[in-house]
């Protein structure tokens, strides 16, 4: 309690009623094979189909294999296009696939392209970049064209132009060479550095990546000096931006020399590997100085519309701009495996790994697998907070209270997500048909059938499937209606709230059914023990195709209707989390009437918004806490116990309109 130990007027807060806001009821979780996307850790979020086709890709290739797990993308675009806001995706692979990876292309040698075709009888080469290559090497050129292998060399270098980007050779070329097939290494050995280039994640998209690795320099400056009593210390006209680290690259004009920057003073480097002498930086070959430049490089990917560039990126591990650290940390694209070079660099001119390629590193071997996902792929592992897959993968998501698996109706997999719905308590399935056997409509036998394998309150299944227009075959196809109805559901929570039943519907999207189903068909799949929703072509009467069904596939007559269950999946959440601050606080009567004030104003919000049913705020709810809801017994173990009564809305499933003949007449009255 507060001291008041002094005269004086003492300003405090008290805390009234706390207010409680109502959870989201609209955000859903989908399962199901994407084109690319992580595979296991958290499900990604989108917030609209392009959203989803930058993380996950676009639509499925149709093949034998996949052609029944491919419906993930159609469901998520028939999310949005009715409406739905918010989705989370966790990926399913099929078995035996394979990340996209470099081949083992990737060595710490030197490989350079000519920007400029060559032709026979030229001595002067226009290449890519010249970092590496001085006098005191030879260089090979490779060409790959229609089929065929020309190479040439070793060639001795005479001269070289950092400049220019040239090099003069001491024998003129006996061959032409293009500069879109050839490329040009040089007689330093490679060096494998363990460095592995892949794609971000399986699949076969990562083969389509383009891959370009190109040097840079960070800074550049003019050598002014390198005394004897300091052999390791070089005076520049400017040490800006260089840094400790960095590999620099001494070019004196015919030969060139490495070293690493070990600290900075001024305008000075202090380089690891001191020089043997004075004169070791002296300019030769008609140089009037001696340069220095930072060795640094650049990496480009891009996929489809997706383009990242990293720059200035370093092989020593121990600084930020390690490319390892930027590449893992910052693509969505790539992915490195890392290995260090040493700090030896003055033996040779190793600053990046490159590929046979000429700097162009083609991404090989993707799959998305050789066998269909399993339902154990799709019911996922728990491997803990974080690692979980499938299913599963959907608990460490809070704010999802839809569930779908679009697509797959097996039997294994429908009750494990009815299983998850159940265990949490907060969200609701939705189950797609099963095709009849051999890939034709089911039929209403099939769907019965179907339906009687489940009996649970916190599922929907919907009949028939629907037809939508395919972008990638330029056609329609029958794809689940799971995602076209979670989008329905969201569209109806976020215009009238979720205890309007999701029924008598537009669906969005959708260009026909698969079955069109007659009032008598109805009358066999909506009634109990059924409780099948069906989807309705409408279109004589002008109405469209329609949602009509709002049934629960349960035996529990309470519980039957969609919205009914929802309202209260949204209630019981609502108050689950908006009365966590009560934990701990004293058992008493202060406590309960603040519990009964903050519940109470919820449920009012609810009632005049049309949620609860009732003229006055007394019929629609009721709110007890104290001595008639809990013993002392309950209050002596920590127990606080309060009573929550509601009257749902039902929806009007049946509009019964009485009409009969009415006998008029006349009637004499006496004034």
């Amino acid at each position: 309690m507060p001291e008041y130990l002094s005269p004086g007027v003492y300003i405090e807060e008290i805390t009234g009623a706390q207010p409680i806001e109502g959870v989201s009821t609209s955000t859903t979780g989908f399962v199901g094979m994407t084109v690319r996307g992580p595979v296991s850790g958290l499900p990604q979020p989108v917030t609209s189909f392009p959203d989803f086709m930058r993380q996950y890709g676009g639509y499925l290739p149709d093949t034998p294999t996949f052609h029944d797990y491919r419906y993930l993308p159609y469901a998520v675009k028939g999310f949005f296009d009715n409406l739905g806001q918010r989705a989370y995706i966790t990926r399913v692979l099929g078995g035996g696939n394979v990340t996209a990876n470099d081949n083992g292309a990737l060595v710490g040698g030197l490989v350079t392209r000519l920007t400029q075709s060559a032709n026979t009888g030229d001595t002067v080469l226009n290449l890519s970049s010249t970092r590496g290559i001085d006098t005191t090497i030879t260089v090979t050129l490779t060409q790959v064209k229609n089929g065929l292998t020309t190479t040439e060399g070793p060639l001795a270098v005479t001269a070289y132009d950092d400049g220019k980007g040239t090099v003069t050779l001491g024998a003129a070329l006996a061959n032409s060479y293009d500069a879109g097939y050839s490329w040009v290494t040089t007689s330093e050995a490679p060096i494998v550095t363990n460095c592995r280039l892949s794609a971000q994640d399986p699949g076969a998209w990562g083969n389509s990546i383009v891959v370009q690795i190109k040097q840079s320099s960070m800074a550049q400056a003019q050598v002014v000096s390198l005394t004897a009593l300091a052999l390791n210390t070089v005076l520049l006209n400017s040490s800006a931006n260089f840094y400790p680290g960095a590999l620099v690259e001494f070019n004196k004009g015919k030969t060139k020399a490495f070293k690493k920057i070990q600290s900075i003073a001024g305008n000075s480097i202090v380089v690891t590997n001191a020089f043997a002498a004075a004169t070791d930086l002296n300019p030769d070959g008609g140089f009037t100085v001696t340069t220095v430049r930072s060795c640094e490089f650049d990496v480009s990917a891009s996929w489809g519309n997706v383009n990242e560039q990293f720059k200035s990126l370093s092989m020593d591990s121990n600084l930020p701009n390690y490319y390892g650290t930027v590449i893992n940390n910052g693509s969505s694209l790539l992915a490195m495996t890392t290995g260090a070079v040493g700090d030896s660099v003055s033996d040779h001119p190793v600053i990046l790994p490159s590929s046979p390629q000429g700097l162009v590193v083609p991404l090989i071997n993707g799959s998305d697998g050789t066998t269909a996902p399993t339902p154990g792929d799709y019911q996922g592992a728990d491997n803990g907070p974080g690692q979980r897959t499938g299913i599963y993968a959907l608990a460490d998501i809070d704010d999802i209270s839809i569930v779908a698996v679009p697509g797959i109706t097996n039997q294994n997999v429908q009750n494990a997500l009815i299983t998850h719905c159940e265990t949490l308590q907060y969200r609701f399935a939705i189950l797609d048909p099963a095709p009849h056997t051999g890939g034709t409509a089911p039929t209403l036998d099939d769907i019965q059938a179907q339906r009687k394998q489940y009996d649970t309150k916190y599922a929907a299944i919907y009949y028939p499937r629907i037809s939508v227009y395919d972008d990638a075959s330029d056609t329609d196809i029958l794809v689940p209606p799971s995602g076209h109805m979670a989008g329905i559901y969201a569209r109806v929570d976020n215009t009238r709230g979720v205890w309007k039943a999701p029924a008598n519907e537009v669906l969005g999207g959708v260009d026909s059914l698969e079955v069109n189903l007659s009032k008598g068909d109805q009358d066999i799949l909506n009634p109990e023990p059924n409780n099948i929703c069906c989807l309705r072509n409408f279109e004589a009467q002008g109405r469209g195709l329609r949602v009509y069904g709002a049934r629960c596939i349960t035996s529990l007559t309470e519980w039957k209707y969609i919205n009914v269950r929802r309202l209260f999946i949204f209630l019981e959440r609502s108050l689950d989390q908006g009365t966590q601050w009560a934990v701990f606080e004293p058992n008493d009567q202060k406590l309960w009437n603040r519990l009964i004030q903050s519940v109470s104003a919820f449920l009012t919000s609810i009632w005049r918004e049309g949620g609860l049913m009732g003229a006055t705020a007394d019929q629609a709810f009721f709110v007890n806490c104290g001595y008639d809801t809990m013993s002392q017994d309950d209050m002596d173990n920590g127990r606080l116990i309060m009573l929550v009564g509601v009257a749902p809305v039902f929806p009007a499933e049946f509009v019964i309109i009485r009409i009969g003949q009415w006998a008029g007449g006349s009637s004499v009255q006496e004034l």
